[in-house]
C-alpha cells in the first residue's frame, strides 16, 4: 500500500510511516507489513472483521461511571472477581455490586457472565445477598 492508502485506512500519519520505517525503529517491521500489503486485500479483512465494542464493556462502563475517584475504577477482569470473592467485601465492591442489581440493565449481566463463564445462579446470590 502506499503511504496515502495507509493514512485513509488505519489513520497513520505519513510522518508516523516515515518514522516507523527507519531500520532501527521497533515498528519497522509493522511498516514494511502495511506496505508491502495490497489495497485491496486490507478491504477485504476490514470488510469481513465486525467492528463492535465488546458487551462486556457496558457494564463496566455502568460500574465505573457511578464511582467518582478514577483510582477505584474496576478493570473487567476485577469486575468478574467480585462474582468470586471469598473475603469481605470493600466498600467499593458493595458499591459496585449494588451499581450492578439497581443501574445495570439484564443484558449487560448477561453479556458479562456469558463472555466470562459467570454461572447466572452465582451472580444472582452475589446481587441478592447485598
Amino acid at each position: 500500500m502506499k503511504t496515502k492508502d495507509i493514512y485513509k485506512v488505519f489513520g497513520i500519519a505519513p510522518s508516523t510511516m516515515s518514522d516507523w520505517s527507519k531500520e532501527d525503529n521497533k515498528k519497522n517491521i509493522l511498516a514494511q507489513l502495511l506496505k508491502g500489503i495490497s489495497l485491496e486485500d486490507v478491504k477485504k479483512i476490514v470488510e469481513s472483521q465486525q467492528y463492535e465494542t465488546p458487551k462486556p464493556m457496558m457494564l463496566l462502563s455502568t460500574v465505573n461511571c457511578s464511582i467518582g475517584n478514577k483510582k477505584k475504577h474496576y478493570t473487567l477482569t476485577g469486575l468478574k472477581k467480585l462474582f468470586y470473592k471469598r473475603e469481605d467485601l470493600s466498600t467499593y465492591d458493595k458499591y459496585a455490586l449494588k451499581t450492578i442489581k439497581n443501574e445495570a440493565l439484564q443484558e449487560e449481566i448477561e453479556d458479562f457472565t456469558k463472555y466470562y463463564k459467570i454461572s447466572p445462579k452465582r451472580v444472582h446470590e452475589v446481587l441478592l445477598s447485598l
